[in-house]
């Protein structure tokens, strides 16, 4: 028998170029000293309301809608010495909060629909590891290790191909050098190593989506 539009507005489905959203937000923290060694700190951020992607709301779920998730950490940061900083963070990123975004695929149901199909992101925890090593008043140095849960599941793969943010492991290193009292360079490097998910494709066979990432920086501060 013949089927409907595979989307509540086949005309704001896709090429409609760029896009933009509006939308507020709040977020709390707080940050106390326990001892002189000892630092712990906390910060929650509801979700954040955004307006709808017109020009694509036959594509997200519930006409366009694309929230931007509640998610929250908690840390504590260690001093064992006065040049060296250890800092350790939990976090959670609540997926769910998003239909556009947490709505398995393979929902019966329209594009842009209420309960349209998504991108089936799963919440996700993540934790940070970070070290800072004072070598003199103008020379500290920095690395970080991330990792964090892969919120896309194979059965996913194929609506993915849009976002496939599958990467879990991200390194970083960088130093600031004060050129003197008032001036300092900070650089950074980020690298992410390559994951991919392989999964049933929409369309038959399997679909393999994959990401890597690096990132460089150099910035001048002048202290007034």
């Amino acid at each position: 028998p013949p089927r409907g539009p595979a989307s509540v507005a086949p005309g704001s489905l896709t090429n409609n170029g760029t896009d933009s959203s509006t939308g507020f937000g709040l977020r709390v923290g707080y940050q106390g000293r326990i001892t002189d060694a000892f630092t712990v700190g906390a910060a929650y951020a509801p979700k954040m309301n955004m307006g709808k992607f017109d020009k694509y709301k036959g594509l997200f779920a519930e006409g366009g809608d694309f929230d931007i998730p509640s998610h929250y950490y908690v840390g504590v940061a260690f001093k064992p010495t006065a040049a060296w900083t250890v800092a350790f963070d939990a976090g959670r990123i609540n997926y769910s909060d998003v239909a556009a975004v947490n709505n398995p695929s393979s929902n019966p149901t329209q594009l842009g629909s209420a309960n349209g199909p998504g991108f089936g992101w799963q919440d996700i925890n993540v934790y940070k590891l970070g070290v800072a090593w004072s070598l003199s008043d103008a020379l500290t140095l920095r690395a970080g290790y991330n990792k964090g849960d892969n919120p896309i599941k194979p059965a996913d793969v194929t609506f993915n191909i849009l976002a496939p943010g599958v990467i879990t492991t991200h390194y970083t290193a960088g130093f600031t050098w004060g050129l003197d009292k008032n001036n300092e360079i900070t650089g950074m490097i980020m690298i992410a190593p390559r994951q991919t998910v392989t999964g049933a494709s929409t369309f038959g066979g399997s679909e393999t989506i994959g990401m890597k990432q690096s990132s460089f920086g150099l910035a001048y501060g002048r202290k007034f």
